[in-house]
């Protein structure tokens, strides 16, 4: 379960690191200001992956990606088999797959990095090591604090060639190539991740070049010797080479004039992007999806419909149904789900008519949870069924037999309707994954207790209104 929810978390990260770089490369990416576009690109990152568990801890997201392997259908309040989604467990396969294949090669590029650097002549220099080599084969490149280059290239190109190197070297560019890399083998799958390396290491050569030709050296002798060592060998991603990213944008970028101050704004524009980004992980659909592959795990066995001891048996129950005032509400118990559920949906058969829950309310506590659905319908119930889309799987409810009196649903609160054996609760639910304490309830300006508010006749209900700092409830009963 755990490697289902890293992956469901690189994912919704790699969403949003997508859509910031489209947006970086729609408005900044053709600028010359590098250092700042440098910086941008490392806040894409970290903004991408931080924003996730800051937005669930400030919000309360955090309880809509489930964490429970298997669902439990129940029908008339018996559960039936645990069903196993296969499809979320075969995406954990693949990734973990992913993850290795690109972590493998990574370390092979380390390894002939650092073969080459030991085989080397060591000079030290102030602040750096330069490794001359005898293999020409390589263009010139730096990582952390070495320098390597061919014993040719030392004799005729030196200076050109430390300055940009030098400059590489002090701007510690290789932490920003070890922070890529990270992300590409984390999020392989994503052509963001790629592109994104890519667009730093462009902006690294650009801020070397920029160096280059601030030192005083030709231009055009510059662009000569970029083109000549365009084809040796190099190092895809963790040194920056000579001859890396495109040489046709470096050139042209060396002959744009140094971006106005004021073209920095642009970068508000990543700002609205973004939201839109957590607004489409918030869609329902998208959610519930994510919940699946967030409660899967890399094996699954055939599920006995007796568990066994040591298993944990998760099991949705029909607690109450109340009909009154154009609405039908139904409250689910279900036990032993672990610290949190996704709820995307519920659905309604009445009469062959079907209603969508138009609110959906879910309380975790200890592992237990009491979901309310509220219908847009009321009257008597005729073959009522009804499903609940928990993790992206339809738990469903057969509800012929539940609280009849002649063929309509009794108003009489919750807890008290045939075949319940949940305790008496209401509809007022704190989201949290404790216990409510330290949540002060008033009744119409009044301060009660919790065992006041348990006696509250859902129908009196007027309005909730629920505060944070300090947690407090306000109830508003119908005059």
């Amino acid at each position: 379960m755990i490697m289902g929810e890293f992956l469901s978390y690189s994912i919704v990260s790699g969403l949003l690191m997508l859509v910031l770089y489209l947006s970086y490369r729609l408005f900044l990416a053709r600028d010359n200001q590098h250092a700042f576009n440098r910086g941008v690109l490392l806040a894409i990152y970290a903004v991408s992956f931080l924003a996730v568990p800051v937005v669930s801890f400030l919000n309360g997201l955090g309880e809509h990606p489930a964490s429970q392997v298997l669902a439990m259908a129940v029908e008339g309040g018996t559960p039936a088999a645990a069903r196993p989604v296969m499809w979320g467990t075969v995406l954990i396969w693949i990734f973990i797959a992913g993850v290795i294949v690109v972590a493998f090669r990574t370390v092979v590029t380390w390894i002939r990095l650092v073969a080459v650097i030991r085989s080397g002549r060591k000079v030290e220099k102030d602040g750096y090591t330069l490794v001359v080599t005898d293999n020409d084969r390589f263009a010139p490149f730096s990582w952390m604090r070495y320098v390597v280059i061919s014993e040719s290239d030392y004799h005729d190109n030196w200076n050109a060639i430390a300055t940009h190197e030098l400059k590489h070297i002090s701007s510690r560019h290789w932490l920003d190539l070890l922070v890529a890399q990270a992300v590409c083998i984390v999020n392989w799958f994503n052509p963001a991740a790629w592109l994104m390396r890519d667009e730093l290491m462009l902006v690294h050569e650009y801020q070397a070049d920029v160096a280059v030709i601030e030192h005083g050296n030709d231009p055009q002798e510059y662009q000569m010797l970029l083109i000549k060592k365009a084809v040796g060998a190099r190092f895809p991603s963790l040194a920056n080479s000579l001859n890396h990213s495109k040489l046709k944008k470096r050139i042209t970028m060396m002959y744009k004039e140094k971006s106005c101050a004021g073209r920095k704004f642009k970068a508000l524009a990543l700002v609205p992007m973004f939201a839109l980004a957590l607004g489409v992980t918030s869609v329902p659909a998208v959610r519930a999806a994510v919940s699946v592959i967030s409660s899967s795990d890399v094996t699954v066995g055939k599920v006995s419909e007796n568990p066994t001891k040591g298993q944990v048996v998760r099991v949705y129950k029909v607690s109450n149904i109340v009909a009154d005032d154009g609405r039908t509400v139904v409250v689910i118990k279900g036990d032993n789900l672990g610290s949190s559920i996704t709820v995307s949906g519920a659905t309604f058969t009445n009469d062959g008519k079907k209603y969508q829950a138009n609110t959906l309310n879910c309380n975790m506590t200890d592992g237990n949870a009491t979901i309310a659905a509220v219908f847009p319908f009321s009257g008597k119930l005729k073959k009522p069924k009804m499903t609940l889309m928990v993790n992206g799987e339809e738990v469903p409810f057969n509800l012929e037999d539940f609280g009849k009196d002649d063929g309509s649903v009794r108003v009489v609160g919750y807890g008290t309707a045939k075949k319940s054996d949940a305790d008496s609760s209401t509809l007022i639910t704190i989201k949290s994954d404790a216990p409510s304490v330290g949540v002060t309830f008033y009744l119409d300006g009044k301060k009660i207790d919790q065992a006041e508010v348990n006696k509250i006749s859902p129908d009196n209900i007027e309005k909730i209104e629920v505060h944070r700092n300090p947690d407090t409830v306000e109830i508003t009963t119908k005059k």
